[in-house]
């Protein structure tokens, strides 16, 4: 048809604009979806099934995956898995869900066989989560496995994730968390020790510190003949001094004594140890290994001190297993957590993996260690190398003796002093990097998480003795492992110097700096608890910590934390009291324009007030106070001069104060009802109790912390901050 004939056709119908017919409408959706299949069927038999992808950062997208329920209680979940250079991500596509998991936390990646549903593949978290997966077409499953398998286990601990995740500027405060000088003044250490600059430069032992703090009488050459007579250079070194009994906490390794061997060095140095307490009556030599594992080590040219050598020195074993029986311990406890369908298996498999055992013998061992210190009696603390058993005894015997390490600053400046400084192997024990061979996978081990575990036993038996709450335990485990951060990277601090991690890298500190609110203890009282905490080891005492094992198990009925309940009841009643204080302030200020008294206002806003006090937060259901009493306290100064002076009515009485006051809410949303964040569009969920649930103080609902603001006087979500007077 000619361009000329087209103008006499009959004219189209006429339609509106912007609005066509619905039957139009439906048409060309299920028209664009049919075409869109048809192109993504043509592209996957051209190129294969495989996939281009714009951003770089992705290594791989499979889409119709089922995110299976282990417990077979909910429907399966379709959705899509992207394979990041950092996380593995799980979207839903029919709901706003989203799994986030850092590639490092992956432990393994399991393949089963083909069936009719699908490809199952199974992920197991070293913070413990399972995702149980279900995937169309072999192929996928294959590919995505191989790729989880490479990114999961990286070669070089510069392809780690914390070395992509710094921003600009630096970071001094999280890099400086331990002073040496200033810690060892705070614990009142006198002039009979010094600090040493014989491992300058690390040269006498490259998992010490370069700083070290020996007796003042010490010799330059009898420190390095220790020094050499030590396994790995690990010579004694104060770590702590308590200040009142004045008895000094050293650490080492086992002595490379086999059966004859002395060094006159090494018996010497024990020697001036003792003399620096004066009312010591002898040194306290703990070895934290079975005595049968120390005489094994004998054989092979270690083991342990002769008494006949050392004078005026008491010898102590305590039966603390080697890295290779916890390993194995733990995965018994996490598989009985996991596959265990009735009480009676799972009591049978907690009882089988010995678990609970181990933690009363590293338990005792601290509480033996932290009395003696607290008697006036020095000790000196080995297992073999002095950087597992040893690491763990210490340190929670300090946590034990010192009120300031179970303060949030002072339990992070105590893992640096003996976890960090002191040369645990964290890039070993954790699996930070890809295992070369056998022998480096045997080094792989939960030392630190089983320290933790301990932690959290002492803190449920002296809930108000901590400032920090079980929350902070289970993050810090979870960080170490993510490596987000460069806090935990590296064996020792020479490792973390060489990767020059507080250059590149974030520190871990710094991070819960700004997250104080999330770990804060509402049971705390710093002032109960000044001296030793008597630990009970009976068998009764010792439990499986929950949190931290059984974080992604939510069971049939939802919990609450008791410790998230008190703090946010805390929290509400601070902001009630808030209101309750402006609302007051704004009275009286209209009482003041008006000239005259408010005798009911001010009635109402006092028994407000007595009621705020009186039920606080946590009684907030049964409180008779509501939004409407609110909007006529706030607006009654102003009702009263309309109707008594309606001829001299000033519109600046009324403010934007006065429709916040009215538009704060009295009952908050319930922790148990928080499933996920309540910002339009979000998709974080709270799928665990680990995740900190934040109450906006204007409208009472829970967000995350991404959709809040907060500020020094409040902390509010993104609508009803638009909403706020600036």
């Amino acid at each position: 048809m000619s361009a000329g004939s087209r103008r006499h056709d009959a004219p189209p119908p006429l339609v509106r604009v912007g609005v066509p017919p619905p039957a139009y409408t439906e048409d060309v959706r299920v028209a664009g979806a049919l075409l869109a299949d048809k192109i993504r069927t043509l592209y996957e038999e051209v190129m294969g099934e495989e996939k281009v992808f714009d951003d770089e950062n992705t290594i791989d997208v499979v889409d119709k995956v089922q995110l299976v329920d282990g417990r077979g209680a909910d429907a399966n979940i379709v959705g899509t898995i992207h394979l990041t250079t950092s996380h593995l991500i799980f979207k839903g596509e029919s709901e706003q869900k989203e799994i986030w998991v850092a590639n490092n936390l992956i432990q393994s990646v399991e393949r089963g066989p083909l069936s009719v549903a699908g490809c199952p593949l199974t992920i197991k978290c070293k913070h413990f989560q399972v995702l149980n997966l279900l995937i169309r077409r072999d192929k996928e499953c294959g590919d995505l496995f191989e790729s989880i398998r490479r990114c999961s286990q990286p070669l070089n601990i510069e392809e780690l994730l914390a070395f992509d995740h710094r921003d600009g500027g630096e970071d001094a405060k999280g890099w400086s968390r331990l002073e040496w000088t200033i810690e060892f003044t705070r614990q009142g250490v006198d002039d009979c020790w010094i600090e040493s600059d014989f491992n300058k430069d690390y040269a006498a032992c490259d998992t010490y510190p370069e700083r070290l703090w020996v007796p003042a009488a010490a010799s330059k050459q009898i420190l390095l003949g220790s020094a050499a007579f030590r396994s790995k250079g690990r010579l004694p070194a104060l770590t702590y001094h308590h200040r009142l009994s004045k008895a000094s906490l050293c650490r080492c390794a086992q002595p490379l004594s086999g059966f004859s061997a002395r060094c006159v060095e090494d018996e010497r140095l024990m020697e001036l140890i003792a003399k620096t307490n004066e009312g010591g009556e002898q040194l306290l030599l703990v070895d934290t290994r079975p005595m049968v594992n120390a005489m094994v080590n004998k054989v092979q040219g270690k083991g342990f001190e002769d008494e006949r050598n050392y004078s005026g020195m008491r010898f102590q074993f305590f039966d603390i297993e080697n890295i290779h029986v916890m390993r194995t311990s733990q995965a018994k406890l996490v598989e009985a957590q996991s596959r265990a369908r009735t009480t009676s298996d799972y009591m049978r498999g907690l009882d089988a993996s010995g678990w609970l055992k181990h933690l009363r013998a590293i338990m005792e061992c601290a509480h033996y260690i932290a009395t003696a210190i607290k008697n006036g009696t020095s000790c000196v603390v080995h297992c073999s190398d002095g950087w597992d058993r040893t690491s763990q005894t210490v340190a929670l015997a300090q946590l034990l003796l010192d009120p300031f390490y179970r303060t949030i600053h002072g339990f992070e400046i105590l893992i640096e002093k003996d976890w960090l400084a002191f040369g645990h192997k964290f890039d070993d024990r954790c699996s930070h990097t890809a295992a070369q061979n056998e022998e480096a996978a045997k080094e792989v081990s939960p030392v630190f998480s089983q320290w933790l575990d301990t932690v959290w036993q002492v803190h449920r038996q002296f809930p108000r003795a901590f400032q920090f709450n079980a929350r902070f335990l289970v993050h810090m485990h979870e960080y170490v492992y993510a490596c987000q951060h460069g806090t935990f990277l590296g064996n020792c601090e020479k490792d973390r110097k060489d990767l020059a991690v507080s250059r590149r890298t974030k520190s871990l500190w710094t991070h819960f700096d700004a997250r104080t609110e999330d770990y804060r203890n509402p049971f705390y009282e710093p002032n109960l608890y000044t001296d030793l905490l008597s630990v009970s080891t009976r068998a009764a005492q010792i439990e499986v910590f929950a949190p931290l094992y059984s974080r992604w198990e939510d069971g049939i009925l939802p919990r609450e934390s008791l410790e998230d309940t008190m703090a946010t009841s805390l929290d509400h009643i601070a902001v009630l009291q808030s209101t309750i204080a402006a609302m007051e302030a704004r009275v009286a200020e209209l009482r003041e324009m008006t000239g005259r008294g408010s005798v009911g206002s001010s009635s109402c806003v006092s028994s407000m007030s007595a009621a705020g006090a009186a039920g606080g937060g946590g009684a907030a259901a049964t409180t008779p106070m509501t939004s409407s009493t609110l909007s006529v306290v706030a607006k009654a100064g102003l009702s009263r001069q309309e109707t008594a002076e309606s001829g001299v009515y000033d519109g600046s009485l009324t403010s934007s104060e006065d429709s916040i006051l009215a538009g704060t809410v009295v009952r908050w949303q319930l922790l148990r009802d928080a499933d996920e964040c309540s910002a339009r569009g979000c998709t974080v969920e709270f799928a665990t109790r680990a995740e900190k649930r934040l109450h906006c103080h204007r409208c009472g609902k829970i967000f995350c912390r991404r959709c809040l603001k907060t500020t020094e006087k409040e902390r509010l979500c993104r609508q009803c901050g638009d909403h706020s007077p600036q």
